[in-house]
């Protein structure tokens, strides 16, 4: 028997599949999208420093004498309370307890929340020192000076019976200004 037909002639020669450039290309992407997953792998499962909470937490001035003495920290304490002369005597219960305080005096509105206010960053310790003994209040970075003072201490009906406060003495250390229910000497 003779074969007289072509056997396989149906069969293309052409091989189907993608192109090599396409290969490459789809092989190029796969290792991008793997190293991409890798690396946020790494990163996620990396361990991190641990601060403790001691140096996690603010730093705080809480004495006078430990305040770096080219620091110009001086205070004004500004009575918003409802209780007459509280500013004077908070006042002068800092000043007696060594803190830079300049000058008391009413403010001119009334407030519920005492507030220390300081006017650059290198003030906060302070001021946070300065709440701590004062034992109420929050601290705030102002945009400029509130008084002749870099700080400011607004005293308000939250520190009625919590602060600290004696009776305030005219020994020429501390001014206090006249309130309005303190005749003027």
């Amino acid at each position: 028997m003779r074969r007289s037909h072509r056997v396989g002639a149906h069969r293309s020669t052409a091989r189907g599949g993608w192109p090599r450039w396409g290969i490459l290309l789809a092989a190029l992407a796969a290792a991008i999208v793997l190293t991409a997953v890798g690396l946020f792998a790494l990163d996620t499962l990396r361990p991190r420093e641990v601060v403790p909470a001691e140096t996690a937490a603010a730093e705080t001035v809480t004495d006078p004498a430990a305040i770096d003495p080219a620091l110009d920290a001086s205070i004004t304490v500004l009575d918003a309370s409802p209780e007459p002369s509280l500013a004077a005597g908070i006042g002068q219960a800092l000043s007696d307890a060594g803190w830079d305080v300049v000058a008391t005096a009413t403010s001119s509105e009334q407030g519920e929340r005492t507030v220390v206010w300081f006017d650059s960053e290198e003030l906060a310790p302070v001021a946070r020192g300065l709440a701590a003994q004062l034992g109420v209040g929050e601290v705030q970075l102002s945009e400029g000076r509130l008084s002749g003072t870099p700080i400011t201490i607004v005293v308000a009906a939250d520190a009625v019976g919590v602060a600290p406060s004696v009776e305030p003495r005219d020994d020429g250390e501390l001014e206090h200004a006249p309130t309005s229910e303190t005749p003027a000497p």
